[in-house]
């Protein structure tokens, strides 16, 4: 049966209870109800119920505890996915030096901190320190699983971001054409995490000009897309633009009216 939130809220406060406030069965279901409401984009509830798991863990197995850095990751992502960087950052890092006290280097859950707060730093703007956090990420990563393996794909995806902020496009491109040859070999022809490599390609070709790559990278990815898709999705949205730009920096100018208008009309159901 498909537990919901009302289940796991009844649980919880059946539990409270039988043991109390400080056990780490209510810890427990307290994460598990963030969890939930963390799948369910309910961001404020889920942080709720992840600080109060994390205060539980604290007090029963102290700050070096490993629960205590998966909650604090939780939040992390919780914090960015509000858009409070500031936080993240103060969460991600504090995670990455228990996972690293528990662990070492070189292990999954230390690479996973690394990676995400590579990522924060980027979007706060802080490019050296996020390039150091994600290089150290893929080195990890591809220790761990090999040069071909999703992971090592998506943070190549991180990397080429932060190359083409430097405004290192010619890199950014390889590096975004590396990852989408292991999406292709890992995940098949039609999948997501391909439809967004070439979005990424198609939209660093149409900044440098290479008006038939871009249009190459975005068609193929509308193709994926509209066969996965056919409910529609902001994503296609996204290459409908792109079509449309590269149209209009050629001078197509009611072919490229023509994409924006399908765009549109998307983004009015989807958004």
């Amino acid at each position: 049966r498909k537990v919901c939130t009302f289940d796991l809220e009844r649980k919880l406060e059946r539990e409270r209870g039988r043991v109390g406030e400080d056990d780490i069965s209510i810890g427990q279901a307290c994460l598990e109800l963030g969890d939930l409401f963390e799948q369910q984009d309910r961001l404020c509830k889920a942080e709720e119920k992840y600080l109060e798991a994390h205060g539980i863990c604290v007090a029963l197995e102290g700050e070096w505890s490993e629960n205590v850095a998966s909650l604090l990751f939780n939040l992390g992502v919780i914090y960015d996915g509000q858009g409070r960087l500031d936080d993240a950052l103060r969460a991600m890092k504090r995670a990455l030096r228990v996972f690293r006290r528990a662990h070492g280097d070189g292990h999954r859950r230390v690479a996973d901190a690394l990676c995400n707060l590579g990522v924060y730093l980027f979007k706060s703007g802080q490019f050296q320190k996020a390039k150091a956090s994600i290089e150290e990420a893929h080195a990890m990563y591809v220790g761990l699983y090999g040069e071909d393996h999703e992971t090592v794909a998506m943070v190549l995806g991180h990397r080429a971001n932060v190359l083409n902020d430097q405004g290192k496009f010619a890199e950014a491109l390889a590096m975004h054409e590396k990852a989408l040859a292991i999406r292709r070999r890992t995940l098949g022809s039609d999948h997501d995490d391909i439809a967004s490599s070439l979005l990424n390609l198609g939209s660093g070709y149409d900044n440098l000009g290479m008006a038939e790559e871009a249009l190459s990278r975005f068609e193929e990815g509308l193709g994926i897309m509209r066969r996965i898709h056919p409910e529609k999705t902001v994503l296609e949205g996204q290459f409908l633009d792109g079509i449309g730009h590269v149209y209009y920096a050629q001078g197509r100018l009611e072919d490229s009216l023509a994409w924006h208008h399908k765009a549109y009309r998307i983004y009015r159901k989807t958004l």
